[in-house]
This record gives structure tokens, sequence and C-alpha cells, in this order.
């Protein structure tokens, strides 16, 4: 069963029986060891036995460190080091390249033609392809560059509005208020927020000086108040004013906008207030109120219009500056250096109450405006007050055992108190006397009523006044220290509430008794470290050893709803919405899925889901009052923390855990694991609860391991791979724009600018990958080639796969790939437990010749375009019935359109079409895909329990089980032929991830072997190994023409015929020389001999890939060709270069013919079978 059903919530996972103290303790030890650079290596004492040395070697999975133990018995250590230098486990190996007739013909052609000349030889053995860039030097130094016009200008009219306009526009928001009832009642509501109180205060701070900073709790107001108050303060002085105030979420600049639309009693977009974020604009003439993204005005700051759009604003407001996202803390690095060139721009900073001192002196010691939050009191419940309130382990939910431990969980007397009858009475009697008179007399007589003990045994202690007022409390408020010490020995409650909300202790504060307050707070803190009694600390110990402390115990919380729904119904009513805070979208889809077959809940409540996957008109609904006898039960991530607000909440259930992607800089490793949160967002969290009445929070955690909490989360400027943000820095530092006297400083020397700065270690990777694919000169200068990715609204790396598909004519599938990794995959996880999703993956994947997570992507889409010219309805079927995000599917083709303007608009392309003249050649997309993504490249092993690749810095890592080649039979990545040659199964990747138990890639692409050789960093030419008879001693010659190995990053081997290795190695130079010529002057045609070179590796690839599609076997019989469409019905498997229904055609999506076969690369082998 469930939680409530019986210990451990019906999980059969085996969890390690150690303790959250010690957990919390091995975990405290690895942080420390990893984040200090002179450490290198931490030994656990040997006093601990196994189950504590596998918890050690677990968290070590987890953080990317090295754990071993050593010794025997009573000395036995875990010794933990940090990882260091891989070496690549291939070098050894000759692998084939996979070159055919097909290809040999083609490599002849060419050169018959354009022979290659003894410079290029030189170079091209060299293995560099510097040399085609330095081509482009001089014409790199003397031409100008002028930058795209990007998103539309930000620049607002309203500053120019005159005295008359602005009193004319009062008057309009006057009328509005006076005639409209439902207007004028809205108003009413802003008065009564807290922010309301500082108006002013806010008005006169914003007035006097440059920089504010409004440090506003949860629920407070400010968001949506204080920059109306800013736009009426300069309406009233008779001025103009345009504000433009950043968001850190689409969502939340979305939301925000409407709402202080909705309170002046405007349509969105059509008269004062708009937002413009990507791929969507609701902006008027009129503005003077404009929410944004702060990618958006960062943007705009670096360009080369940035003056004239700083003269354009009169404020500037940074709202969720605590979140510390990337664009915000970059935006306050620049606007630092703006401000002394506008004295006239007005930088209004607003954070929740956190670290409030930290930006205050980060901007010169500014001026602060605290302003408190939620007006009702909270109360706080953690895991073991939650434990006996669902009955865990103790018998079936909802019995009157259960009820009992609900209702004094609740409560929280420690002794329960009768409720009518003589004494009763007389006891209330008591304590009014005892508050009026304050003389020992009337004390003594409250102590007599309070010792007295009704027939069922119940002490009188407990019983309040009519106020909410028990004896404990009158005492406290008195400062009576003895008779509080004498009602605590009887049993008296020191949590219970009086109907003000206030405690014992808030009541002996209140009375200006403070050192009697700390006391009893104390006395609180000391109960809650022990637990109130010996049973609930052994029922936690208990649950803590049965559940896996790195899983959200689902049954627990769906459970703990349940018991919400049934007894806060009676005494609270039923319109409590339910606020529940999850790490990510699977614990929502569980968590609903269980609720929604629950008949207790399905027919008293309505489910809802918040999460980023969400189309922005279901987000919309969780604002939504519900029908009435129905409760809202929100499911949300960590997005309803403080980015949005819904304001019905009293109830909140927070599982303390969020999926939180992270970098790790020192082994260059992303990580993506659900880790607790921090004190601050646990403090966020519980501010949702009491908006309406008074709240309650419950945390599925305990006090102590709230307590281990880190005080806040990291910014994500420390957590983060920085190469778009490294590559803004350079181009703010050499553009026209000047905001910021940058002059040739470092990139680090700029960022250390920061509030907070990142590692340098993250910095030189950036810096590093930046120069590998062309971007920075070795003096971190901005090459031609990183002004356009500089340009373009994407990863560097994926913004260099773009231009690549634009040479080689590919552009149309690479740009759904591009949008896709910038925003995210459109596949969601299917109702059914992913089988339908995995289904349609795999059948798209097998339609573009198998093997591709990124290419199933591409067919996805094609197919739901499709499917949007039949209807909505047949669309609408489409992506239910393909696990698919029609709203990520409508972003990503909003994003696709917005590239190709771009790319239209610097030259690059004239038209999608005919930069996608080749799109039907797989091997041509596949080998673009590894451009983008190289040197993350890897090649599948051998004899793996799972699909495992070897990677060129020589990392083993898992493929996982969501990608389609999860699956993947590569046993005969062992065969060799006949020269001893391995097939080389290969697959290029986006990222590598960090999991809780392994590093891993989740999508991956099968490539050829002749296209890394195109795009590997280094290629260098060695002699051939040859075998030598034992007997003789002599060298046994090998068959065929004389051989040369290639040697790929000093990684993989490819033995090659002597003079094939010439040809490729001039070739490859040619194709760099190509897109050098390209990046520069993208509107000139190139010469001929690049522009056939570009064609000669077209047929190349192509030869490898048909080779392979006659050897590779994708059956579509183990998932089914789920899409529901017309099926692939060319040869092979319908890859890439075969014919096709709905292959690429430059957008379009009509047939499309090509040579024979698919879209492969490698040897595919078949998927294994369950």
């Amino acid at each position: 069963g469930r939680g409530g059903g019986g210990r451990g919530g019906g999980r059969h996972t085996f969890v390690r029986p150690v303790g959250e103290t010690a957990r919390i303790d091995i975990h405290n030890a690895l942080e420390q060891f990893r984040s200090d650079p002179e450490a290198s290596e931490l030994v656990f004492p040997p006093d601990v036995d196994n189950h504590f040395r596998a918890v050690v070697h677990a968290e070590c999975k987890k953080l990317g460190l090295k754990s071993k133990s050593h010794g025997k018995g009573d000395e036995r250590r875990v010794h933990v080091t940090k990882s260091t230098e891989f070496k690549p486990s291939d070098a050894e190996d000759l692998f084939d390249l996979g070159l055919g007739a097909r290809a040999t013909s083609a490599l002849e052609t060419y050169f018959g033609r354009f022979q290659q000349t003894p410079e290029e030889i030189r170079l091209s053995v060299a293995g560099s392809l510097d040399a085609a860039w330095e081509e482009q030097a001089s014409a790199e130094k003397t031409s100008s560059h002028k930058r795209g016009r990007g998103a539309s200008s930000l620049e607002m009219r309203g500053r120019s509005l005159t005295p008359d306009e602005a009193a004319r526009r009062i008057e309009t928001l006057a009328s509005r208020v006076a005639t409209d009832g439902a207007l004028a009642a809205i108003q009413t509501k802003r008065q009564a927020l807290p922010v309301w109180e500082f108006k002013d205060a806010i008005i006169e701070a914003v007035a006097n000086n440059q920089i504010v900073l409004v440090a506003g709790s949860t629920g407070c107001g400010k968001t949506t108040q204080v920059p109306q108050y800013v736009l009426d303060d300069a309406w009233a002085r008779g001025q103009g004013a345009a504000i433009v105030c950043t968001q850190p979420r689409r969502i939340s600049a979305m939301t925000v906008s409407e709402r202080i639309a909705n309170e002046r009693g405007e349509s969105i977009g059509q008269s004062t207030v708009g937002y413009q974020i990507r791929l969507e604009s609701k902006v008027s003439p009129e503005c003077s109120l404009l929410f944004c993204t702060s990618g958006v005005l960062l943007r705009k700051l670096t360009s080369d219009t940035s003056d004239k759009m700083c003269q354009s604003l009169t404020h500037i407001i940074i709202d969720e500056l605590h979140e510390r996202d990337l664009f915000a803390d970059f935006l306050t690095i620049i606007l630092k250096g703006v401000l002394p060139k506008h004295p006239h721009l007005k930088l209004v900073l607003m954070s929740a109450t956190v670290r409030e001192d930290l930006f205050s002196e980060y901007f010169g010691s500014c001026p602060v405006i605290s302003v408190p939050g939620y007006t009702h009191p909270v109360t706080e419940f953690h895991l073991e007050d939650i434990l006996p309130m669902v009955g865990w382990g103790g018998g079936a939910r909802g019995g009157a055992h259960v009820q009992a431990h609900a209702k004094a969980a609740h409560e929280q007397p420690l002794v329960k108190a009768p409720t009518s009858g003589p004494i009763v009475e007389q006891m209330r009697e008591a304590i009014m006397r005892a508050f009026l008179e304050d003389s020992d007399e009337a004390f003594d007589w409250l102590l007599s009523c309070a010792r007295d003990v009704d027939p069922a045994g119940l002490s009188y202690v407990n019983v309040s006044h009519s106020t909410g007022a028990t004896a404990l409390m009158v005492a406290a408020g008195k400062g009576r220290q003895m008779e509080v010490s004498q009602l605590l020995g009887l049993g008296a409650s020191s949590t219970m509430r009086s109907t003000d909300g206030r405690t014992a202790a808030d009541w002996a504060e209140k009375f200006d008794h403070v050192e009697l307050a700390d006391a009893i707070r104390s006395m609180d803190e000391e109960n809650e470290d022990v637990g109130n009694n010996e049973q609930a600390a052994l029922l936690l110990s208990d649950y803590q050893l049965s559940v896996d402390p790195d899983e959200v115990d689902v049954d627990l919380i769906h459970n703990l709803i349940v018991w919400i729904v049934k007894e806060r119904a009676v005494d609270e009513g039923s319109d409590g919405a339910i606020l529940v805070f999850l790490p990510g979208w699977d614990e929502i889809s569980k968590l609903r899925e269980s609720l929604t077959a629950d008949y207790n809940i399905c027919h008293a409540a309505t489910v809802l889901p918040l999460h980023s996957m969400v189309a922005p008109a279901e987000q919309r609904k969780v604002f939504q009052r519900p029908p009435k006898g129905l409760r809202k039960i929100v499911l949300s991530t960590n997005i309803a923390e403080t980015a949005v607000t819904i304001d019905d909440v009293v109830f909140v259930i927070d599982s303390g855990r969020l999926k939180e992607k992270s970098y790790d800089a020192y082994s260059a490793v992303s990580t993506l694991q659900a880790a607790w949160i921090s004190q601050a967002s646990a403090k966020q969290r519980r501010g949702r609860a009491g908006r309406v009445r008074p709240g309650e929070c419950y945390r599925v955690y305990s006090t102590s391991r709230f307590k281990s909490f880190s005080e806040f989360q990291l910014p994500e400027m420390q957590r983060s791979p920085l190469e778009e943000l490294c590559l803004q820095v350079r181009v703010l530092a050499e553009s026209g724009a000047n905001v910021v006297d940058f002059g040739k400083g470092s990139t680090a020397g700029f960022l250390a600018r920061a509030v907070e700065p990142p590692v340098p270690q993250a910095i030189d990777n950036a810096v590093r990958l930046l120069q590998d694919i062309g971007a920075l000169t070795e003096e971190e200068r901005l090459t031609r080639l990183g002004r356009h990715l500089g340009e373009l609204p994407l990863h560097p790396r994926v913004g260099k796969m773009i231009l690549y598909a634009a040479l080689f004519g590919v552009l149309d599938p690479i740009l759904t790939v591009a949008c896709a990794a910038a925003y995210r995959p459109p596949f969601i996880i299917s109702a059914d437990g992913r089988k339908s999703g995995d289904a349609a993956r795999y059948a798209f994947s097998n339609e573009a010749g198998g093997g591709s997570d990124h290419l199933a992507v591409t067919k996805a889409f094609m197919a739901w375009e499709r499917a949007m010219r039949d209807g909505r309805q047949t669309e609408r079927n489409f992506v239910m019935r393909n696990s698919l995000s029609g709203s990520t599917l409508q972003m990503i083709k909003g994003m696709r359109q917005q590239l190709v303007t771009a790319l239209i608009q610097r030259g690059i392309i004239t038209d999608l079409q005919s930069a996608s003249r080749n799109a039907h050649a797989g091997a041509l997309v596949r080998a673009v895909l590894a451009v983008g993504m190289y040197p993350l490249v890897g090649r599948f092993l051998p004899n793996c329990k799972a699909p495992t690749l070897a990677t060129l810095r020589g990392e083993r890592v898992r493929v996982h089980t969501f990608s389609v080649n999860g699956k993947l039979d590569v046993q005969s990545a062992n065969e060799r032929n006949e020269a001893g040659e391995k097939k080389a199964t290969l697959a290029c990747f986006d990222e590598l991830i960090r999991g809780a138990h392994a590093v891993q890639v989740r999508e991956c692409t099968l490539v050829a072997a002749s296209a890394i050789v195109f795009v590997c960093s280094t290629l260098t030419v060695q002699p051939d190994v040859l075998d030598v008879d034992p007997e003789t001693g002599e060298a046994i010659p090998l068959p065929g023409p004389p051989s040369a190995l290639l040697v790929v990053d000093d990684w993989l081997r490819f033995r090659v015929p002597l003079r094939a290795v010439a040809q490729i190695t001039c070739l490859r130079l040619r194709l760099q020389r190509a897109f050098a010529a390209r990046v520069e002057k993208p509107t000139q045609n190139l010469a001929a001999e690049l522009s056939e070179a570009v064609m000669a590796i077209s047929e190349l690839l192509a030869d490898a890939d048909s080779s392979f599609i006659e050897k590779a076997s994708f059956a579509n019989t183990h998932y089914g060709n789920h899409y529901g469409g017309r099926g692939p019905s060319g040869r092979g498997g319908g890859g890439g270069g075969g014919r096709f229904q709905g292959g690429y055609s430059g957008g379009r999506g009509r047939s499309s013919g090509g040579g024979r076969g698919g879209g492969g690369g490698g040897a595919i082998p078949r998927p294994r079978q369950n």
C-alpha cells in the first residue's frame, strides 16, 4: 500500500541502515573536500561499518569523486580522491574508416581537377587548421562589421510625455476607477497589501537616489505595486516615464504585466502596460511600463543602439534579484557601469528579504527599504509531525488512532484539554481575572484550576479563553517566570496560538518580557531537537531507515494531501488551495496520476501541474479559483517559489527538493540531480501559505535536515557553463556601444566585477572552448566567427553548427535540432509510463536512418507541421499519440523563424530553401551535428552490460535509457576485418551529465567515422603498423595498396591507403578554408576548388552512409511505427539519403530524392531485445 498503509510506503528498494545525521556528515565532508583546491585526498576513519562505507561510495559518485576502500578488518578505510586526467582507451586499436569505391572515385575526380599544392600538402600533414583562418586575417582587420538588429527595440516614448498628457492619463485612470465597481474593489485590495504602507518612502527614495533596493518578503506586493508607484508618481509630477522591468522567466513577465494591466483597467499591450519576451510582444505606442526577461534587456544593452535606448528610458527595475540567475548577475555588472554615463536613469532593485546587504554594498551602500511580507501566521510541520498525521507505519489510514494523532499534531498541545463543563468555564474566568488583575491571588487561583483533571483524565491546563489565550500565554504576557515554569510542568503547550496568531513566547515579547520569551523559545527548540516524545523520535528514525533519502516519497505526500482534504475541509472550508513543491516533472506526473486515480481526491479537488513544460494557457489555470466545492491542488517545481504567486494558497507541502542542473568546473561535466534546497528557499516556500488566512506549511523533511541546509543557493554564475556569457563579454568589450569602460581587459577581469564571481576554472574552460571553435583568438579577441556567434541567441557551439549547416545546405533539420537544444526537446513522458513515448521516438529516429535522438526531433517536427496543416483536431491527436508537447513544438517553430530572419539579415543565407538544398542527405546532416558537438564524441564499447561510450578524453559513460541508443547491441563493435581493423561505432552528444550513479549521455546521434576526420581538432599522419613474422623477424606485408595511419586528436587511429591520406588531409584543410571564407564574406560565391571540395566531402560521407545502411537494421517491429502518418517508404529503412515520404526538403515537408541509403554513420547495430 501507500505510505500510510505500512512501513516504507510500499517501496521495495534496499536502503542502507545509515542514519540521517551520519548521511548529512558524509555529504558535508565530501563537499568541503571537493571545494578545497589544496586537498588531494580524504580518508574516513576505520570505525565504521560496510553500510557507512557504501553510502560514502554512493555520495562520491554523485559528486564526481573517486573512492576506494583499502585495508582489512578494523583497519579498512575509505580513501576519496578527485578525478584526474583520463587516458584514452582506444589508443592502441586500429579502425576502419569505411571508404568505399564511391568515396575513392569522388576523391580521384576532385583532385583530378584541383590538384594539391606543395604548401597545402605541408599544412595538411601538420594536422592543424589555423592556416585556413590566417588566409582571412587581412580581410578580418580591414573589414567593418555591422551588428544585426537582433530583437525589436526597447526604445520607449513614455519619457517624452508632456505635463498635459500626463495629467490626462491620471484623469483617465481615476475615471475608470470611479465608474467601475470591480476596479474600485481592486484598488482597495492594493491598499491592503503590506507594501502600501511604504509607498511614500519608496517614491521618495527613488526620487532622491539613482539606485534603490526594495527588499520585500514573499507576498508583500512589491512586484506588482512598485512599478506602478514609480509610474504614477512621474505622472503626478507632470513628467513622462519609460520603465523597463525585468523578470527571470517568460511566464513571470507575462503574468505580472497582465496582472498590472488588470489592476489599471487596461488590456495588456494596448495602453500603458506591455511585455516583450522571445517570439512574443504586446506593446503599444503609448507604453510606459514594459516587462521583459533579463535576456531581452541584456541583448539590447550589448547592442550598438544601447546608448540611444538608455536615453529613452527613465527607470530600469530588476525584480527577483535574489534568484541570482545568470543574466541578472550579468546585468548588474553592466548597469553598474552604465549608470554613471546616464545620470537621469534610475535603477530599482527588488529582492526578497535575503542578503539585501550584499546587493546594497555592491551598489555603493544604496538605500534599502525593507517591506514585511505575509500578513497571516503560518504554522510549520516537519516530517516528525507529519508521520503520525497520516498514520505511517500505524495501520490503515483514516482510523480513530490516526485521527487522534492528526488532531494532536495540528493543535500541538502536549496534553489535550476538555472543551465544556463548569470547570472549563471556571478556568476561562481565571484566565481573564489573571490578565486583568495581574495579582498573586489571581494567579494562585489560575494554577489551582489548571491542576484539576476531568473524569477522563484530561488536564485543564490547556483550556483556552474565547480569545484563544491560555493560562501560559497570560503568565508569559505578565512576565511571571515562576508561574510559567509551573504551568509548563503541568503540561501547558508553548506552541498553541491565540486567535491573533501569537504563541506564549509572542505574548511575552509583546509585553516587553524579552528574556522570558527567549527562554520559552529556547525550550521549544530543545523539544524540537529531541522530539516531543520518544515515540515520535522512534517513528522518525524507523521511517528514515526505510525510505531512500534521495527519492521524494510520493506516497507519503499523497496521503498527506488526502488527510488535508478530509481534515481541513470541516474546519477551514474547501477553498484553501494546496501548493506542493516537487523537484521535477517525473514526481509531478507520478503524484498527479495517483491523485486523479484516488476516489477521495478526484471528487473533491482539481489537480493542476505548474511546470515550464506546460503550455502558458494551462499554466494560467493555476491562478483561477476552482469551481465551488472543489479544492485546488497545484503540483509545482520551484517556479512557484518566487516567480509566480497563487494568492489563494493556504497549505504548502514542501518536499525540500529541487531538480538542479549544475556544472562542475573541475571536471567540465554538467550535473542533473535532485538536491536539497537552501534554508532561504524553504522560507520562501513557507511564505506562499497564508495569503488569505492563517496558513500551514508541511515540510516533508525533518527539523535536523532543515538545519543542515545551506543558508543560500549558489548563484547561477557559479554553477553553470559560461561559454555564452564569456562570448557576450567579448561582444560587449568590442562593440560600439561603449556602455562600460571595459578597455582591453580579460574576460576573467570583467566577470570578477560580479556580485559573487564565478570560479576561475569555469571561466578558463569557457574561454578555451571559444578559442577551440574559432570564436576567440589566443589574446581573447573576437574573430569574425565569434561576432556572428555572439549575435545568435544560441550556445556558441550550436551557432557554429548552424553556420556549417548553411555551408553544406542542410540548414532546415539543423535549425530544429538547434532550437530544441536551446529550448527543450518536444518529447514528454507519456501517460502509460513512457512506453508509447519510447515507441514514437524510435519510429521517428528510424525514419531518419536510425540511431539518432536529434534527428528523431527533426522528424517529429516535420510530421507535426503536416498534422497542423490538416487542422487543429488532427494536430491535437497527433501530439497525444506521440507523447509530444504542442507548446514546445510551437516554440521551436517560432525560434526557427527567428533564427532564419537573423541569418538572412546578416547575409549568411538568402532563404531557407536554398540553404537546405541537401537536407535529404542524412550523412551530411549527421556530420554537421558532429561539428556542433565535437569534442563530445565517443566510441561504443563491446561487452558492456549497457551501451557504454569511450570518449575522446578517456571517460567511460553510459547511454541513458531514454535515448534511442539506450538499447543498442554493440557486440559487432568487436569484429575485425581481414586487415585486423575494428568497425568504429561512433556517436556525438550534447553534454555529459553526472547523475546520482554514473556519468551519462542522455541524447546522442550515431555518425560515420569518415565524418570525424573532417570535424576533429587535429588530424595527424603516422606510419602504418605492421605485424612481424615471429620466425623470420620480418614485417608481414598487408594486403592492398600501401597505407598509413590517420590519427584523430591522439585518440582514434584509422588505416587508410596512402594516396587517400594525402587527399583527405588536403580536403579537410579546404573545407575549413571554405567555412572561413563563407563566414568572412557570406554573400560571395566560394571559389570553385572550395565549393567543389564541399561537394566531394558530401559524396565521401554519402558512401560511408550507404555502406552502413546496407548492414544496419533498425526494425520497427519492436516498437512500431507510432507516429500515425505515412510511414517511410525508402530503401534501407527510410534514411536521410533515401527516397521517402515527408523527407527533408528545405522546410516544405515534401518528398525528396537522392542517392540510395539513409541517414546513418558508422556501423549501427540493432537494438537489444528485452
